[in-house]
Parts: structure tokens; C-alpha cells; sequence
């Protein structure tokens, strides 16, 4: 008799892709790193971190894209449900968020003193 293994599911991140978005970060920390300890100017540091801040964004859409082509896994792509629960406050009749009581609360205090 054959034993059949079920598939595990896969992860949600791999070593590989944290590596691949987080990589400039790396990079950004060794090259601060070495050009002060070898006094080389300090001119670069800033716009290094600034390409690695921008390289997190295309990567992590590339590490998506590839999940979703590759594994058919295209939940990065649909709606998020935020953690704390605050989608319960959004009215999807008016179009209106958890703050528009502000804005109607405002709008009666208005009418109340006759401006």
C-alpha cells in the first residue's frame, strides 16, 4: 500500500524573499558602515538609504506577482481586513468613514448657534 502525504501548505514568506526586499537595507548598513570606519564621506550615506527605502517597494510587488504566477496564491492582492477591526466602522451605503460623525456633529453645532 502507497502512503499518500498531503501537501503542505506553503509559507507565507521564505527566507529568500525576505532577503530579496529587505536586501537593500543590508546593503545600505554595510556601506554606512564601511565608509565611516574608512573615512570616506559621509555624501552617499543618504541617498543609499533612500534607494534601499524605494527598493522594498518594486521588490515586495515583484515577491507578490511571483507568489501569485507561481503558486497561484493571489491573497496579497485582495482585501486586507485590518487587525484591530476599524472596517466595521465604515458605512458602505454613504461612502463614509469612522470620522464622519466629526463632520455631522460639526455641521449641527453649526445650524444650533444660526451661523
Amino acid at each position: 500500500m502507497r502512503r499518500i502525504h498531503a501537501a503542505r501548505p506553503r509559507r507565507r514568506t521564505t527566507w529568500r524573499e525576505r532577503l530579496f526586499v529587505l536586501g537593500g537595507f543590508a546593503v545600505a548598513a554595510l556601506w554606512t558602515a564601511g565608509s565611516l570606519m574608512l573615512d570616506a564621506g559621509a555624501d552617499a550615506i543618504g541617498p543609499i538609504w533612500m534607494g534601499a527605502i524605494l527598493w522594498t517597494v518594486p521588490s515586495s510587488l515583484a515577491c507578490a506577482l511571483w507568489q501569485g504566477f507561481r503558486h497561484r496564491d493571489w491573497s496579497p492582492f485582495r482585501r486586507y481586513w485590518l487587525p484591530d477591526g476599524s472596517d466595521d466602522n465604515f458605512d458602505w451605503s454613504t461612502r463614509t468613514g469612522s470620522y464622519a460623525y466629526l463632520r455631522i456633529q460639526e455641521e449641527h453645532e453649526r445650524l444650533m448657534r444660526g451661523d
